[in-house]
C-alpha cells in the first residue's frame, strides 16, 4: 500500500492526513573546512587580486578566498568533499596565473624506522633531508632507536615521496620504512620485561649473599 493511499483512507473517514518528510533520515554532511596557503604568481596589481579572489569565490565548495598582491599569496577556505586542491590550483591556473598549494591545515604524524644511521654525520645529513621537503612541518630523530617522528601535510606531500626522497637524496645510505606499531608495543614489552627479569636476579643474587653467611653462622654457632 502506498502512502498516499494511506491518506486517501483516513480523508475518506472524515478526517484530515498529510505525509510528513520522514525525520530519520539523515542528511549527509559534509567534511570538516580546510584551510589551504596557495602561492600565486603574475598578479601586477589590485585588479588582478579581486579577479583572482573573483575566480575563487565562485568555485563549488570554497567558503572564502583572500589574496595579498604583497606576498603573492592566498588563503582559501574550502570544503574537501566539493572541491580539491588540484581544483584550486587549476582555476587559477586557468585564468593566467601560475599557482601551487604552500601547506593547509591538514595533517599526519608517522613514526618511520631508518636503516643507515650509524654515525652523528648520518644524522646530520638526514636533518639536512628532511629540512628541504615541501610540507614537512616538523621531526624528530631517535638516534638510539633509529626512528624518526614527523609530522606532515598530505595535501602538499605524500609519505612514499618522504621515503623516496629520503633515499635519495642520501644516496641509497639511508632508506625509510612507516614502523609496525604492534611489532613497535612489543620491542617495548619485551625490553621491560629484560628488566624485570635483571632486577629479579640481582635481588635474588642480594638475598643468597645475605643469606647463607647468615645459616653458616648459625649453623656454627649451634654446640
Amino acid at each position: 500500500m502506498q502512502d498516499e493511499d494511506i491518506v486517501e483512507a483516513i480523508e475518506d473517514a472524515g478526517f484530515e492526513a498529510e505525509i510528513l518528510p520522514d525525520s530519520t533520515v539523515s542528511q549527509p554532511k559534509s567534511q570538516k573546512t580546510l584551510s589551504g596557503q596557495f602561492r600565486i604568481g603574475g598578479m601586477t596589481c589590485a585588479a588582478c587580486v579581486n579577479s583572482v579572489e573573483g575566480i575563487l569565490e565562485k568555485l563549488p565548495g570554497v567558503k572564502r578566498a583572500v589574496v595579498a598582491l604583497a606576498t603573492s599569496l592566498g588563503e582559501v577556505e574550502y570544503d574537501p568533499s566539493a572541491i580539491s586542491k588540484d581544483e584550486i590550483v587549476q582555476a587559477i591556473e586557468d585564468a593566467g596565473f601560475d599557482a601551487a598549494l604552500l601547506q593547509s591545515s591538514k595533517q599526519d604524524k608517522v613514526l618511520l624506522g631508518v636503516t643507515g644511521l650509524h654515525t652523528e654525520g648520518d644524522v646530520d645529513v638526514l636533518h639536512d633531508i628532511l629540512k628541504k621537503i615541501e610540507g614537512l612541518r616538523q621531526f624528530g630523530v631517535n638516534f638510539g632507536n633509529s626512528e624518526i617522528e614527523i609530522v606532515f601535510d598530505p595535501e602538499v606531500v605524500g609519505l612514499r615521496q618522504i621515503v623516496d626522497t629520503i633515499e635519495m637524496e642520501s644516496n641509497d645510505r639511508l632508506k625509510a620504512h612507516v614502523q609496525n606499531p604492534y611489532l613497535q608495543a612489543a620491542s617495548n614489552d619485551a625490553q621491560e620485561a629484560s628488566k624485570t627479569l635483571h632486577l629479579l636476579r640481582s635481588s635474588l643474587l642480594l638475598s643468597v649473599s645475605f643469606f647463607f653467611p647468615a645459616i653458616l653462622e648459625f649453623y656454627f654457632m649451634v654446640p
